[in-house]
């Protein structure tokens, strides 16, 4: 699991799900305002190559980036 958090306050988790030994996944994330309230439902994304990692950083201009 991560987190990332930007200059306004807002906050992403992320994690992966089904990751296994010699075994890929799906990425999965939850935005939470500057009061750690969700904001939107839970995100979901298939592909997470065997053996990766997954990090994530603010954009400049709001939002995230999520690599894997």
């Amino acid at each position: 699991m991560l987190k990332a958090t930007t200059a306004a306050g807002q906050t992403l988790i992320a994690w992966t799900e089904g990751m296994g030994w010699k075994k890929g996944g799906a990425l999965a994330w939850q935005l939470y305002d500057s009061n750690f309230q969700p904001v939107g439902e839970t995100g979901h994304a298939d592909g997470v190559p065997v053996w990766s990692l997954i990090a994530a950083f603010p954009r400049a201009g709001g939002g995230f980036t999520i690599l894997y």
